[in-house]
């Protein structure tokens, strides 16, 4: 069980200079990796890509990628360019009549500066993958480390619902019972209230109660929502949850829920739908941040 959110970050030396990676990741639907590096390294991108997917699934990634004191990042003047400009100047400023040249009207000339020198990202790919493989194991176990601070209140939400489970069978059953004599005595009022009182046969008003009332029994739902929640509970135990398999499970959960909310007749098993849907959103929220 991995959270999609963490930072890990890794100083590693060189010869000369050294590198340095940081990783941040949130939430996000599907994998998203933003990568910030200098210029000269853009020949590992492709490769850096690679190896970030390998130990992503989804989440919004920011990984950042310095070289520090590294001599081939030095910026370096562009000296012959500086003589020609600065002899043609010299030699055209009278009867142009120009200023003096100024070094911030020299660099802002393309070209003042020299890019740097070429053959970095050869130099240092051996050295910049290995350091990332070192990051993104740190950025796992933060992770790991995050994910685990949800663990508790997934538990308590479950044990909610599982407490609240068991509200809605106890008035399942108590609604069963009482249902079939309730829609007994309604369907002898509408009888008497359309002049039909003792037009049909007693066993037929039974039969026609006990049908209407086998149609508000919840406990089929209820059996099906025990099995939702006792197959959650195996997968917390082991560690194995993922958020898009808990958002299905959400959904199937919620389902279930409201199926009970339209057939229940009975206020407790209405309040007790309504808490366990307040729960349910507190576990959907929470996996939200899992991979």
């Amino acid at each position: 069980m991995k959270s999609m959110t963490a930072y890990a970050e890794l100083v590693r030396p060189l010869e000369q200079g050294q590198l340095r990676l940081s990783l941040r990741s949130v939430n996000n639907k599907a994998l998203d990796l933003s990568l910030r590096m200098p210029p000269s390294l853009f020949p590992l991108e492709t490769a850096l890509r690679a190896a970030v997917r390998q130990r992503a699934g989804r989440g919004k990634l920011d990984l950042t990628i310095e070289v520090q004191d590294e001599p081939g990042l030095e910026a370096q003047l562009n000296r012959p360019l500086l003589r020609s400009i600065a002899k043609t100047w010299q030699e055209d400023a009278e009867w142009l009549n120009l200023p003096p040249l100024s070094a911030e009207a020299f660099f802002r000339l393309p070209g003042a500066w020299l890019p740097p020198a070429s053959g970095l990202a050869e130099r240092l790919e051996t050295h910049l993958l290995d350091a990332l493989k070192e990051l993104m194991g740190s950025w796992d176990e933060g992770r790991v480390k995050e994910a685990d601070r949800l663990r508790p209140a997934f538990a308590f939400n479950l044990s909610e619902l599982q407490r609240l489970r068991g509200v809605l069978q106890t008035e399942a059953e108590t609604q069963a019972t009482e249902l079939p004599e309730q829609y007994r005595l309604r369907l002898d009022q509408v009888l008497k209230d359309a002049q039909l009182a003792g037009q049909l046969p007693a066993d037929r008003v039974i039969a026609e109660a006990g049908a209407l009332a086998e149609r508000q029994d919840v406990r089929e739902e209820l059996v099906r929502l025990s099995a939702h929640l006792d197959d959650f509970d195996e997968r917390l135990g082991k560690g194995n949850l993922e958020g898009k398999a808990v958002d299905i499970w959400c959904q199937e959960v919620l389902r279930e829920l409201n199926t009970c909310g339209s057939k229940c007749k009975r206020l407790a098993m209405t309040r007790a739908v309504m808490e366990a849907k307040g729960a349910l959103d507190q576990i959907r929220e929470q996996a939200a941040n899992l991979e």
